[in-house]
């Protein structure tokens, strides 16, 4: 159906049309059609009908095509469309995730890795639907194999490692989004042992980099999930490879608070190891406290001169925001203190 709408489409273009000109009206209008399926799959009424009688069969086409493109010719609206699916028809669709992933992953990997910068729309999307199907078909994930599977945890590093906000903060949501999954699934164990320590270590290397301050709050919920998961009763075995670590730990917290301290010992030597491990200690100690533990380690930011005083601004841009909606609601509050014409720009705004 896919194939029949763009072959119809394009059948008037008529024989004076140049070569050239003909690509780019077949991929104005491949594009097109990709965001009029997308729409009407969004908005349709009769769900369960549409998604018997039209999705299945046009996977087919949407899919081989994107695959067998060269990388310019592939449409990002095909990524943005099965985002779309998935996020419509959830649980349902994770017996065809092996298919959207077999399609569209390794191709589009390659093509937004080379650089931070070619394929802009590609990389939201991408992650948009990588997101998507973590979030509502998890249980396909767990079935990938252990290359596919590094294959997704690198891309999610790859994203909240970039300098464009938009792409970090979809990928560090992704992030959370796995790891809560994880926590929950048969699967925990054997994530964990693998991933844990490799995650902590990127999440500290984006936190105390200025180009990633604006994602200061995901990264501390990333970090507090993790440590809050070593005393929650999910973990039931290890973290640490009895083959290379010398003696056994009494409990995982003792061996993630031991590989902490010689992590960021190593990273920030211009630190005392008294002082890195009274940071550690208190990441521990806070750790099931928000609040106390993002305190903590904004503390610890500032103190290892890692941010200087412009930068510490940012580190605060959550509580400065909260500040300032309070003191809006308060002025709302008060009549006549703002001005009507200011009220309906907010409203046309919001």
């Amino acid at each position: 159906m896919y194939s029949e709408l763009v072959s119809n489409s394009i059948a008037g273009g008529g024989p004076y049309a140049s070569k050239t000109s003909f690509v780019k009206l077949l991929r104005s209008v491949k594009r097109e059609t990709l965001k009029l399926i997308e729409t009407f799959l969004d908005k349709a009424e009769d769900q369960s009908h549409i998604g018997k009688q039209f999705v299945p069969p046009m996977m087919d086409h949407v899919l081989g095509d994107y695959a067998r493109n060269v990388p310019d010719a592939r449409e990002s609206e095909a990524l943005s469309l099965f985002a779309t699916i998935i996020n419509k028809y959830r649980g349902v669709m994770t017996e065809d995730v092996p298919r959207i992933f077999e399609a569209v992953f390794q191709c589009t990997l390659e093509m937004i890795t080379k650089n931070f910068e070619d394929y802009p729309e590609h990389r939201l999307k991408f992650f948009s639907l990588l997101r998507a199907i973590a979030t509502h078909c998890f249980p396909a994930l767990c079935q990938l194999s252990s290359e596919q599977l590094k294959l997704v945890m690198d891309s999610i590093n790859w994203a909240f490692r970039h300098t464009e906000r938009n792409i970090a903060e979809t990928g560090l949501n992704l992030l959370l989004e796995m790891l809560k999954n994880v926590q929950v699934s048969k699967f925990c164990n054997q994530f964990h042992r693998t991933y844990f320590l490799t995650i902590e270590q990127e999440i500290f290397a984006v936190l105390t980099d200025t180009f990633h301050k604006p994602g200061f709050k995901l990264h501390v919920l990333v970090l507090q999930h993790l440590f809050c998961l070593l005393d929650s009763g999910a973990l039931t075995e290890p973290l640490w490879d009895a083959s290379t670590v010398p003696y056994p730990y009494p409990n995982n917290s003792m061996f993630v608070r031991e590989y902490t301290i010689k992590l960021l010992s190593a990273s920030f030597p211009n630190m005392t190891a008294t002082e890195v491990s009274q940071f550690v200690n208190g990441l521990f100690e806070s750790r099931h406290d928000l609040p106390t533990f993002k305190n903590h380690i904004r503390d610890f930011l500032v103190q290892s001169k890692e941010f200087s005083a412009q930068d510490n601004k940012d580190l605060y841009a959550e509580e400065a925001a909260a500040q300032q909606e309070r003191e809006r609601q308060r002025m709302l509050s008060i009549p006549g203190l703002i001005a009507p014409s200011e009220l309906q720009e907010d409203m046309v705004d919001s």
